[in-house]
C-alpha cells in the first residue's frame, strides 16, 4: 500500500459508528492519524489549524449546508469528503461528496476509497496551484490538437497576440513548453481524454 499518510477526521454523531470506523482505520495497514470534529465549525476550526486530507462523514450532517461546504471546499481545494451511505440519502448533499462507502462495504473497500480519496488530494492541490482560467483552457486544448496560434485565433474569435499572451500564461502557469509535454499534462488532469489525442504526432 501506499505509505503516505492520512490525516483523517471522522465527524458521526454516532458513537457505535465512529468507533467502528477508529476500530478499522487504526487496525489497518493504513498510515492514517484520526480526529473527531463534532461540526462543520469544529471541522473547519481544525483545517485553520493543522493538515486535514479526508473527512468521513453521515451526508445527512451536511443537509442544508451546502454554502458553509463550499466556503471549506473553495479555501481548502486539496482536502476530499467521503460519505457514509447509511440508505438516507439526501442528494443536494451527495453532490457534495467526492466518494462513499456503505456499511456493508467490506473493509477492504472502505480503505481502498479512503486511500484513493487521499491520493486524489494530490492532484487537486496542482491543479488548484496551476488554475488555468477557461480561456487558457481552451487554448491549451486547441495547442495539444496540433492548432497553429492563427489556427487558435480564428477558432476562438480571439487576437494572435492574445493567443500567444494565453500560451505564455500557460508555461508560466505549468513549467511545460513542450506539446507533447502540454498533451500529458492535459490528459492526466483529465482536460482531455486519451482517445482524442493521436499520439503518434507528439
Amino acid at each position: 500500500m501506499n505509505r503516505q499518510r492520512l490525516h483523517i477526521a471522522v465527524m458521526v454523531h454516532s458513537p457505535i459508528i465512529y468507533e467502528g470506523l477508529h476500530a478499522v482505520l487504526s487496525q489497518s495497514d493504513l498510515d492514517c492519524v484520526i480526529c473527531k470534529p463534532n461540526s462543520l465549525e469544529d471541522l473547519e476550526a481544525t483545517l485553520h489549524s493543522k493538515k486535514l486530507d479526508v473527512l468521513i462523514t453521515n451526508p445527512l450532517l451536511l443537509v442544508n449546508r451546502e454554502k458553509e461546504v463550499k466556503r471549506i471546499r473553495k479555501n481548502h481545494p486539496e482536502f476530499s469528503i467521503v460519505g457514509i451511505n447509511l440508505g438516507i440519502v439526501d442528494n443536494n448533499s451527495l453532490a457534495l461528496l467526492d466518494a462513499s462507502f456503505t456499511i456493508f462495504d467490506s473493509v477492504e473497500q472502505v480503505l481502498s476509497k479512503l486511500q484513493k480519496a487521499g491520493n486524489n488530494n494530490e492532484l487537486k492541490a496542482a491543479s488548484n496551484d496551476d488554475n488555468l482560467t477557461d480561456r487558457e483552457l481552451d487554448v491549451l486544448t486547441k495547442l495539444v490538437h496540433g492548432y497553429s496560434n492563427k489556427e487558435i485565433a480564428d477558432s476562438l474569435h480571439i487576437s494572435i497576440h492574445t493567443v500567444v499572451t494565453h500560451r505564455k500564461n500557460i508555461t508560466t502557469k505549468t513549467g511545460i513548453r513542450s506539446q507533447s509535454g502540454l498533451t500529458i499534462y492535459a490528459i492526466s488532469k483529465r482536460i482531455i481524454s486519451i482517445e482524442d489525442v493521436d499520439l503518434q504526432n507528439h
